[in-house]
Order: C-alpha cells, then sequence, then structure tokens
C-alpha cells in the first residue's frame, strides 16, 4: 500500500532539526530524527553544510533519482519551518459572505490594503474561517517573498526543493491539538535568539507572537556576570537557578514579556471571528481566569533550573514542562516504535525542542489544516516536475515493456529476429511524422493564442456606456482597472456624479443584472454643489464574471447572418468530385 512521507526541517540560530514522518493506513510512525549544531546562522556557508550533514544522516532520504523512483507509489513531501518573528498576523472581518472557491478572490483583493508591505513583495494565506450567513472572517498570514526565498535557497543548495513553508506558531499548535488541550493554555516555545508565544482554546490557535528573548541572552548575561568565555557561561547557566543571579535578571525579563503576551491574548479569546464572544446562550464570555489555565514550557530555554516555579509564582498559572514528543506518545498520535537507534537518542536528547518539526510535519500530513506560505512559482515547479517524472514513468514502462517483448522474442524464437528489425524500422519512420505533428500542433496552438480575445479598458467602457448612455442623468469622472490580463481577478473602480439617486440606482441595478459584473459594490453617496445644483457622488467597485471574455468577444466580433444568396451561392459550389472510373476511361481515350 502507498505512503505519504514528509521530512520537516526546522533551520534555527544555533540548530537545524529534523524529523522524518511515515502516514500509513493505521497511524502515524516516526521513521528519523536528526539535530545538528552550529555556531553561528550568519555563516551561511557553515549551515548549508550544517543542513546537508543532517538530510544525509536520513536511513532513505528521498532521492528522484534513479528508475525504481518512477514507479515508487509512495509520496515523499520536504517541508520547512519559517520563524514566528518573520511572518505577519491580521484577522480580516466582515467579508462578504461566499464560497470557499470565491473567498479565495476575496481575501487576495482585501489583503491588498491591509498587508504590511507591498503586495507584489509579500506572500500570502489564510486560515481559521468563520462564518455567519451575512459574513465571512479569516485569519491573514503574510511574510516577504524575499524571506521566504532565501530560506528556501538554504536547501536548494543541496538539491532539495520544499514543497511546503510552515509558520512556526501553526506547527506548535499542530502538536497542542494531537497532544489532547482540553484548557486555555499558553505555549511557550524558548529558542536560542526568539521565543515563540501561543495561546490555544478548545483546541484551535487563538493569538500568537514572538518576541526577541532567548537562549542566547541568558548566556550573555551568564557570561558577563561570571566575565568568562561563552562556552564556559553556556555550561554554567544549567546550574544556576531561575531565581538566582544572573539569572534572575533573565528570568524578570522573560516573564515580562509573558505578562505582555498574555495581556495582548485576552482580546483574541474564543470569538466567533467578528470581534465578538458569545457562548451557545448569547452571553459574553471572559478570558479565562488564571486558574483556568495552563502555562507549558518548551524549547532549550525552557531547561533553566526552577524556571516553572518562577512563573507560575509570578503569573499565578499551572505551569509545567511540556515535551511534545511524550505528549503525542500519550495520546496515540505518533508512533515512535519504527525510529532507528540513532533517532531515539536524539528523541530522548532532544524531544523537548522539537515542537516546531513535529508540527510542521503532522501539519503538512494533514490537507485540511495545511497553512503553506511557499510561492505560487514554486508551487507551479513541483507540479510540472511531478508531471514530468509521470511522463518519465510512462515511458519508462513502456520501454521496459516493449523492451522485455523484443527480448521474449529474441531468446524464445531466433527465427523471427527478422521481424523485429522490420518494427524497429517501422517505428524508426514513425518519428518524422511525430515530429511534423508536433510543429503542426504548435503553430496551431500558437494562432489560437493570437486570436484569443483579450479584454481592453475600451471594452468595459463601451459595455458601460450602453448600460446607461444618457449624460445629461449620470457621468464617469474617474475610472480605474486592475489585474485586467487576469480577468478572474481584474478590479473595477469608477466614480460616478448623477443629478439623482434614483439615475445611481438604476445604473447599479443594471450592473447587477448584467452577465459581465459581479461582485458590484457602491460606497457611501455624498453631496455637492456645482451651479447651484445638488450633485450626487458614488464611488463603485466591482468585478468581472467569468463569461466576460466571451461577451467582450461577441460584442466586439459579431457574427455575420448568412443571407438568402450566401446559402443558394453555397448550394451551387457544392460539386461532387468525379468517380475514380470516370478519370481512368479519359485517360485512356487520351493516350488512344
Amino acid at each position: 500500500m502507498a505512503k505519504n512521507r514528509v521530512v520537516a526541517i526546522d533551520i534555527g540560530t544555533n540548530t537545524a532539526k529534523m524529523v522524518q514522518l511515515e502516514l500509513s493506513s493505521t497511524a502515524v510512525h516516526l521513521i528519523d530524527a536528526n539535530v545538528v549544531t552550529y555556531p553561528d546562522a550568519a555563516d551561511r556557508q557553515h549551515v548549508v553544510e550544517s543542513i546537508e550533514r543532517l538530510w544525509s544522516s536520513l536511513d532513505t532520504p528521498p532521492t528522484p533519482r534513479n528508475l525504481r523512483s518512477l514507479f515508487n507509489r509512495d509520496k515523499t513531501e520536504i517541508a520547512l519551518a519559517l520563524p514566528r518573528f518573520l511572518v505577519s498576523t491580521k484577522r480580516l472581518g466582515n467579508l462578504p459572505a461566499a464560497t470557499d472557491n470565491q473567498l479565495a478572490n476575496i481575501v487576495a483583493i482585501s489583503a491588498e490594503t491591509e498587508l504590511p508591505f507591498r503586495i507584489d513583495e509579500a506572500i500570502f494565506t489564510y486560515h481559521d474561517v468563520h462564518r455567519t450567513s451575512e459574513a465571512v472572517s479569516v485569519e491573514l498570514i503574510s511574510t516577504r517573498r524575499s524571506t521566504v526565498t532565501d530560506y528556501l535557497a538554504l536547501l536548494e543548495q543541496i538539491g532539495v526543493s520544499a514543497s511546503a513553508v510552515i509558520p512556526s506558531t501553526i506547527a506548535i499548535a499542530e502538536v497542542a491539538a494531537k497532544s489532547g488541550c482540553p484548557r486555555p493554555t499558553f505555549i511557550v516555545d524558548i529558542g536560542a535568539e526568539q521565543t515563540d508565544f501561543c495561546f490555544m482554546q478548545d483546541g484551535v490557535l487563538r493569538f500568537s507572537r514572538s518576541f526577541r528573548l532567548g537562549e542566547n541572552h541568558l548566556s550573555e548575561q551568564v557570561r558577563s556576570a561570571l566575565n568568562t568565555d561563552i562556552e564556559t557561561a553556556r555550561e554554567e547557566k544549567k546550574f544556576i537557578s531561575a531565581g538566582e543571579p544572573p539569572t534572575s535578571t533573565w528570568t524578570t525579563q522573560f516573564i515580562g514579556e509573558l505578562q505582555r503576551s498574555i495581556a495582548a491574548a485576552k482580546p483574541h479569546e474564543e470569538t466567533n471571528g467578528f470581534g465578538t464572544a458569545e457562548n451557545a446562550g448569547g452571553a459574553t464570555n471572559l478570558m479565562p481566569s488564571t486558574a483556568e489555565t495552563e502555562l507549558w514550557l518548551c524549547g532549550s530555554g525552557a531547561r533553566v533550573p526552577e524556571l516553572t516555579t518562577a512563573c507560575e509564582t509570578e503569573l499565578n498559572i499551572t505551569t509545567q514542562l511540556w515535551n511534545p514528543l511524550d505528549a503525542i506518545e500519550q495520546h496515540a498520535s505518533i508512533d515512535t516504535q519504527l525510529a532507528s537507534a540513532a533517532a531515539k537518542t536524539i528523541l530522548d536528547e532532544w524531544g523537548d525542542t522539537l515542537a516546531v518539526p513535529l508540527g510542521v510535519a503532522l501539519n503538512t500530513l494533514n490537507p485540511s489544516t495545511k497553512v503553506s506560505l511557499l510561492p505560487k512559482e514554486a508551487v507551479d515547479t513541483l507540479t510540472q516536475t511531478t508531471r514530468q517524472r509521470q511522463m518519465f514513468a510512462a515511458a519508462g514502462l513502456g520501454v521496459l515493456v516493449i523492451g522485455g517483448l523484443l527480448f521474449g522474442g529474441y531468446t524464445l524464437q531466433r527465427s523471427q529476429e527478422h521481424r523485429s528489425e522490420a518494427l524497429d524500422t517501422q517505428l524508426a519512420h514513425y518519428a518524422q511524422p511525430m515530429a511534423l505533428a508536433k510543429a503542426q500542433l504548435g503553430r496551431e496552438l500558437a494562432i489560437t493564442e493570437m486570436l484569443a480575445h483579450h479584454i481592453s479598458p475600451l471594452d468595459i467602457l463601451h459595455t458601460l456606456s450602453a448600460m446607461f448612455n444618457d449624460r445629461t442623468q449620470i457621468a464617469w469622472t474617474n475610472f480605474n482597472i486592475t489585474n485586467l490580463n487576469t480577468p478572474e481577478t481584474a478590479r473595477i473602480t469608477f466614480n460616478l456624479e448623477s443629478s439623482s439617486h434614483n439615475a445611481i440606482n438604476s445604473l447599479l441595478r443594471a450592473l447587477n443584472r448584467s452577465d459581465v459584473f459581479n461582485n458590484v459594490q457602491a460606497g457611501e453617496v455624498t453631496t455637492t454643489t456645482q451651479n447651484r445644483k445638488q450633485i450626487f457622488q458614488v464611488q463603485v467597485r466591482c468585478n468581472l464574471m467569468s463569461s466576460a471574455v466571451r461577451a467582450f468577444a461577441k460584442k466586439r466580433y459579431p457574427m455575420p447572418q448568412p443571407s438568402t444568396d450566401d446559402m443558394a451561392m453555397d448550394a451551387e459550389l457544392n460539386i461532387r468530385p468525379p468517380a475514380m472510373n470516370t478519370i481512368e476511361e479519359k485517360k485512356n481515350e487520351t493516350d488512344k
């Protein structure tokens, strides 16, 4: 039976972590895990070499380079984690009610004004969809395109292409949900330079942030206080309690960031996605009290002695160290029995730091919750590569079948060797007609592309003018079109001036009834005075329907109706060709 495999890679400040999971028909199995360290992430060449060692450590690394892999039904994906501090999130509320297919376009339009950077520099997606009968709410996740390409380049240098890029807090939430998280829980993953903060409620990620404080900052404080080198400081901090100096200074800063994060999470407790928190009876919910919540600490920074005690005392929240690997094993989410002895050693030593790669792998295996920031061009490249592999597999299978038949015929009946040679000659003859057919097909496709109708602004202006051509009642003062090269995402904006509300309403009704425009939205109507006359002004936005291209083409190139004379002429020109025997008789007469 075919199996789905995923290799998840988390490239951190001082370590790169890798987890390999396999999804079978019965369970999810942890096949391999490994961690490599490097002193500085700024040295890209050293990081690439470390990742290459990590990749080479896999027992069976995916290598689609041999003939056997072409016929392998098992699917392997490579997923990459993206740190939370490089990701921006924002709740988009009160979007128009729409189907799943329409929602992607609506989010894309709304993102143009909501992203913290230019749309052409951004990669974004959305998740956590909330619907009512009148509106939709989603959480927008975005990052800079250059950020993702820089991370992907690290893998490409070792010949690996990622099929998903998962934000780290999405990954942590995936593991927490699989671990069983019945109570409102704050999950804090303390890394080397950054700490990820997640608020989970009812198994759903409600809020996340990242703050710049981690294990390296503690090492630096210990080094400065003890006046020693950084390596000695890293060893000494393992024996200094969270409440003792100099660790206590770092602990105070850490708890202060936790208090800020908890305060920021309060508006994001269980809501309906539209800014209000309501329970089944309609009463307003409040942020759960600290007695009802839990605080889970994980990551290498959580190993500070008595850090849980300090947090529980200062925050008055039940606090515990959380090993995500132990949690998902207890809830039978992942079976580790198939892991190698080396992998089990890594799990014992680094299990409490693997929340991100484990979550990345689980999120990738679950299509319903998969949240990826992989660029569209990378997705297209993967799709094209998959199709090429399928074509090569089919061609390889055909070659094997033909070769087997030829070899069997040659060994079983040598007397038929001349037939095999004749068959090879016949196949060689087919090469030239196939080349000619491909060339002809290419020319026809090029002609078809040139004849395809492309929408121009004049088509839209002509259609609008035909709908409401009375310039004494209404006038267009501004007209703007974006994304016209892709009609499905084209956005049309124009301003109107009219002498009455009725004229504006008439135009809006005409737009809604047309077979060209949809999603017609009118802004607020304002009034002004010109030459002592009251003028009504409004801005209108709309999109093009999928049938707009055909409608514009029919208007620009109307098909002529054949006349009676043309039909009669065609009938006269319909002359049957002479029979072959008549041609032969005339030829014989000429010879005589």
